[in-house]
């Protein structure tokens, strides 16, 4: 059903396109208008904007206790602002933006979801451009040139290991060692893992991707929905090793003491789509949702996450499980967001292994 559901929204997205609303135009004006000013007097003008607004609507993908935590830090600088929290996944998100703006009932003020979203988001006119003046400091591929793309993480897709379950001499090291017989039906993947896919084209090549993810779709993959139920299924023993896991979900998962070990795969680790932040185009509190964007994009909203396990946007914030030297490929939304539905075709045909 969910997959059916992000199919059509790539569909609608480049076959429907909304008229442009005129608060639309209206919302991007007024930020722009306040980007022009003097630091100190728009910070004021951002504030006392705030006050009347008095708060403001969040569509969060990332998991309740993770978003709390950062509405309470920025509740400390802002008391002001009542942050209401709507949690769902990419794709129930996505639906809800997707139905609402149909609808015109303009209900949220900023969302974030992965990057493979920014063209449907941006052809339907549901997001403003920002240009956040905390974008400066945001690594290379983390924004865009024209103010609709500022990342605020990406998810590293490693190795997560039972360490009950396997040794340490029996981790796998390469991708292409999940190919041997021996993990066939032990590995676990999530159904939904686009990105994974994207990366392994851009790495090896279209066609040697492509072959390689054919090759491990015989695997008698674990498919399951969910990187999170994947991670504590691991834990739980359930399943030896999982292909995909993100990052901050094994970091997490080993600080509460469950049996993981973090393994980064050669010859390179991939990293999703960094995942966007976005004011709503019809957001009905403009200056509220201005202070949250620019606070998730500021130093301590960014070391904020990265204490949660997360590989953050800022240049000037350290990861705290760290590749090292390892190459990191990052999927561009730029390119994939294009070729989205394409992505989810082939990654049923060669993963899922649908209609083959």
């Amino acid at each position: 059903m969910a997959r059916r559901l992000l199919t059509n929204l790539f569909i609608i997205a480049a076959t429907l396109l909304l008229p442009r609303f005129a608060g639309a135009q209206n919302v991007e004006e007024l930020l722009d208008k306040l980007n022009r000013l003097p630091a100190s007097e728009r910070q004021q003008r951002l504030a006392d904007g705030a006050r009347k607004e008095g708060e403001l609507i969040w569509y969060s993908t990332m998991n309740r206790e993770n978003s709390q935590d950062l509405i309470t830090l920025f509740q400390k600088e802002h008391p002001y602002v009542q942050v209401k929290l709507l949690n769902g996944s990419a794709v129930q998100t996505m639906t809800r933006l997707s139905s609402e703006y149909s609808a015109k009932s303009f209900n949220f003020d900023i969302t974030h979801i992965r990057g493979l979203f920014l063209q449907p988001l941006r052809k339907r006119q549901i997001i403003a451009a920002y240009r956040s003046p905390q974008r400066d400091a945001l690594r290379p591929g983390f924004k865009d040139n024209d103010g609709y793309f500022n990342a605020l993480f990406t998810q590293g897709q490693l190795f997560l290991v039972n360490k009950n379950l396997l040794k340490p001499q029996d981790y796998p090291k390469a991708l292409e060692d999940l190919l041997l017989p021996k993990w066939k039906g032990q590995l676990g993947m999530d159904d939904e893992s686009y990105d994974w896919l994207a990366a392994l084209m851009d790495y090896y090549g279209e066609e040697k991707g492509k072959q390689f993810a054919e090759r491990l779709g015989r695997q008698q993959l674990n498919l399951r929905k969910g990187n999170t139920l994947l991670g504590q299924l691991v834990a739980a023993g359930e399943i030896p090793l999982m292909v995909d896991g993100y990052n901050h979900t094994g970091y997490l998962l080993k600080a509460k003491g469950a049996p993981i070990e973090l393994v980064f795969p050669e010859p390179y680790v991939t990293a999703k789509t960094p995942t966007g932040v976005w004011i709503g185009a019809r957001a009905p509190h403009p200056h509220s949702a201005a202070l949250f964007v620019d606070f998730l994009l500021s130093k301590r909203g960014q070391e904020a996450m990265a204490a949660q396990g997360r590989w953050v946007g800022r240049q000037d914030v350290k990861y705290l499980v760290d590749p090292g030297s390892r190459k990191v490929q990052v999927v561009s939304p730029l390119k994939w967001g294009e070729r989205a539905q394409e992505l989810v075709e082939l990654f049923d045909k060669l993963i899922l292994r649908k209609g083959g």
